[in-house]
């Protein structure tokens, strides 16, 4: 990681941590801790775990998982507030790590146009799913393609200010950032492809690679670390909320790394990614919740040859879901596609694949902090690249998850 960053994020959480002497001291602070914490059990079809460095589609690979996310919000006096997240997870090692770790503005209140803002460690604004505390999942366990990829590998340390105000009598917001510790972001979607999953990267972790083509053997390491500067550069990112009629929020996102392509240290690569995203999210009738994304993008990595980016591929995925709460829990259902377009070198690394998958959930409040959720997650997708490893280009991947989701 960049000498700059490291010392940013540890002055950081430092600065957080000192909250509690300062209330010692008499100030007006108020820290408040809350987390959510999960303990599954699953089974499914014996394709190797993207965890275990293979190419399964669905989920970690592990029969129990124990998760939990620890956050601790510092209310450090006027609009100036803060956010320190651990995650514990056990299907990766080490199993805890720092998640969020930021300062935070709050809006001024009655103000025609309300100013926000983060400074520090955070996930963009890009998903809808987790909208649960501590940015958790509230319909399911599983996350859909979409946004597993950003909670692996699109995580940013930056600066970010959102503007609130309405017109013409309804909201709109937009969102501005600058950002970095994200270059290596397109490392897993281009060598292991999509995946639905419910793990998510932490500072300074790493997450297994599989096995990559010989043209990168012996320079890219095994191990991605997605949160980690390579190149010095700031990527950007915008998004602009509206909401034309009371039941219905649009969200529009454009997001950039600016990644430097020929810059590699330690075996960790400078990706070039960027995407697009449209969002919406739907409130057809009273307990009934529609949720939509779609995302198309690329990312690029090395230099070119030939008239060819040694690593190019186009990346697309949408889905629907749909929440509707019947009296005795919470029904979700959705439905998903995703593919890459691998642009070069095919005949040596062929990183394109092309899928589906379905998610059906059940959630069951048992008391008013302790939920029981019944999860099915099937994939199904064709990806060459598994014939490289001695597998069948086509896997359909299935996994049932039962667990119980307590937050405090």
């Amino acid at each position: 990681m960049a000498k700059v960053l490291r010392p940013a994020l540890i002055v950081l959480v430092l600065a957080l941590a000192h909250a509690p002497l300062a209330a010692a001291r008499g100030l007006p602070l108020r820290d408040q801790v809350s987390g959510v914490a999960t303990l599954g059990v699953s089974v499914g079809d014996n394709e190797r775990s993207w965890v275990d460095r293979g190419l399964g589609k669905a989920g970690s690979g592990e029969t129990v998982t124990a998760g939990a996310i620890i956050a601790w919000r510092p209310a450090l006096g006027g609009r100036i507030g803060g956010l320190v997240t651990a995650d514990l997870q056990s299907a990766l090692s080490p199993s805890i790590g720092l998640d969020e770790a930021y300062f935070t503005l709050r809006p001024s209140p009655g103000a025609a146009v309300r100013l926000s803002g983060r400074a520090g460690l955070f996930f963009p604004p890009v998903s809808l799913e987790h909208d649960g505390s501590e940015w958790s999942l509230s319909r399911s366990i599983t996350p859909s393609a979409i946004n597993s990829w950003v909670a692996e590998e699109v995580k940013t340390a930056g600066l970010e200010l959102t503007a609130r105000t309405t017109v013409t009598g309804r909201p709109m917001g937009l969102t501005l950032a600058a950002f970095q510790g994200n270059d290596t972001s397109g490392t897993l979607l281009a060598f292991r492809g999509w995946a639905l999953h419910d793990l998510r990267a932490t500072w300074n972790d790493t997450l297994p690679l599989p096995p990559v083509p010989t043209m990168f053997a012996g320079k890219q390491a095994t191990r991605t670390r997605p949160v980690d500067e390579v190149d010095g550069r700031w990527g950007v990112y915008g998004r602009l909320d509206v909401k034309p009629i009371d039941t219905l929020d649009l969200s529009l996102l454009a997001y950039d790394n600016n990644g430097d392509r020929t810059t590699v240290v330690d075996g960790q690569y400078a990706w070039r990614t960027r995407f697009l995203q449209a969002g919406a999210r739907w409130s057809p009738a009273a307990r009934t919740e529609v949720l939509f994304q779609i995302m198309q993008g690329e990312t690029s990595m090395g230099p070119r040859i030939q008239g060819l980016t040694v690593a190019d591929v186009g990346f697309q995925s949408a889905f629907i879901l749909m929440s509707r709460d019947i009296g005795a829990g919470a029904i979700t259902t959705r439905l998903e596609q995703f593919s890459i377009d691998d642009r070069s070198f095919k005949d040596s690394d062929n990183n394109a694949e092309h899928g589906w998958a379905a998610t059906l959930a059940w959630t069951r409040p048992l008391r008013q902090t302790l939920d029981l959720v019944i999860e099915g997650v099937f994939v199904t997708s064709d990806r060459p690249d598994r014939a490289r490893l001695g597998e069948d280009r086509r896997q359909d991947n299935l996994r049932l998850t039962t667990a119980l989701r307590a937050s405090f």
